[in-house]
């Protein structure tokens, strides 16, 4: 029942350089009357099955939007936040640890990753009747192991203690020094390539209220969700516009741009932010809330929900307590979008001979993440 599709990325080369690239997507989008008429549970059903990838984030996003639409017996629980974070987190274990070292063909290290997808697995199930996700002593617990996890795999220390990590020359330290397999990646970004995959295209506000006055009313759009913008522009969204505060991260950005090292550091920041959170018991995880939600007017609910590759946005109309219209913006789309931020980031992108040139366009494929299977294409311009 998934609907997940391929994206293509194609790279007019002249031997050295790319000028031109396309992105073009199979991913079908879900339209409108795939959920007219039908029940506000049955949607909250149907979510998770469309999409594979980041199922709980999507189920949260529609409970989330119906309920602020006035579904009655719906609502959002800090079980659903901590859900949407530990499935963020599984998935940044993911991203450094198997995707990463693959998209430049290195070996990868999936050992910490099945530790701690068994991990969370295990606190997803009820204890004593009681949703392990809503009880603090377990989410404590459950932080200080994925934690431990962290710091043999990819910190080398405590997260909290590789936060303090918080400028260039810091950080060229931490990976010319630690034998971890990011800190080994970073190392290589850092010494070879810094402003690879560099993008000019602007990064998401994070408040809430500028998603509600510009996108919320956008999406009634029928197009809009193929190649959404923000006021006319396209936008960047992820780790690197919801960390680019922290002062490790605007040191790189302000050195190198919206580079490939960049939005790899901001996902090792949040990372580490996130683990933080669930050890220290917060609900959210992190700086910014995983979930909000807010009543458009009588009928109509948004909800915005932070994953690992995004903001995912609903938007749902209810009438006589049936979904009578409902619109989805995943992250993929943003990032994606045909003047977006990984095309700019492969204009002008150099390599000298063809296996050279796919990895670092596998590589800045991978730093902005997308939800679905993506193929390169190479063409010689």
């Amino acid at each position: 029942m998934t609907r997940e599709g391929e994206l293509i990325v194609r790279l007019p080369w002249d031997g050295r350089q790319v000028h031109g690239p396309m992105v073009s997507s199979t991913r079908p989008l879900v339209a409108p009357r795939m959920f007219a008429d039908r029940s506000p549970a049955q949607v909250i059903a149907m979510v998770p099955l469309l999409f594979s990838i980041c199922g709980g984030a999507q189920r949260a996003a529609a409970s989330a939007a119906l309920a602020a639409a006035g579904a009655q017996d719906i609502a959002p629980s800090a079980a659903d936040e901590r859900g949407v974070v530990l499935e963020t987190v599984q998935e940044y274990f993911w991203r450094v640890l198997i995707d990463w070292p693959q998209a430049v063909g290195r070996q990868t290290y999936a050992t910490p990753v099945a530790s701690v997808r068994h991990r969370i697995a295990a606190a997803a199930r009820d204890r004593n009747g009681t949703p392990a996700f809503a009880n603090d002593a377990r989410m404590h617990e459950l932080g200080t192991e994925l934690s431990r996890i962290a710091a043999t795999s990819i910190y080398a220390r405590d997260p909290a203690e590789w936060l303090k990590i918080v400028d260039v020359a810091g950080l060229k330290e931490w990976a010319r020094r630690e034998t971890t397999l990011p800190a080994i990646l970073t190392h290589d970004l850092l010494a070879e390539t810094a402003g690879l995959g560099r993008s000019g295209v602007a990064l998401m506000p994070n408040a809430a209220e500028a998603l509600l006055e510009t996108v919320a009313p956008a999406m009634e759009e029928p197009e809009f969700a193929r190649a959404p913008t923000w006021n006319g522009a396209p936008m960047e969204t992820g780790a690197l516009s919801r960390m680019c505060s922290e002062p490790l991260v605007a040191a790189l950005d302000a050195l190198h741009g919206h580079a490939i090292v960049t939005r790899m550091t901001a996902r090792l920041v949040e990372l580490a932010r996130l683990l933080e959170g669930l050890a220290g018991g917060r609900a959210s995880g992190g700086p910014i809330p995983a979930i909000h939600s807010a009543t458009l007017s009588p009928g109509a609910g948004f909800a915005a929900v932070q994953t690992a590759r995004g903001v995912l946005l609903h938007r749902a109309r209810l009438s006589e307590s049936k979904v009578e219209d409902y619109g989805i913006v995943a992250p993929t789309e943003w990032n994606f979008h045909p003047h977006g931020a990984l095309i700019e980031g492969l204009e002008k992108l150099e390599a000298d001979d063809e296996v050279l040139l796919a990895r670092r366009a596998r590589l800045a494929v991978q730093a902005l993440d997308p939800c679905v299977a993506c193929k390169i294409e190479i063409g010689h311009a």
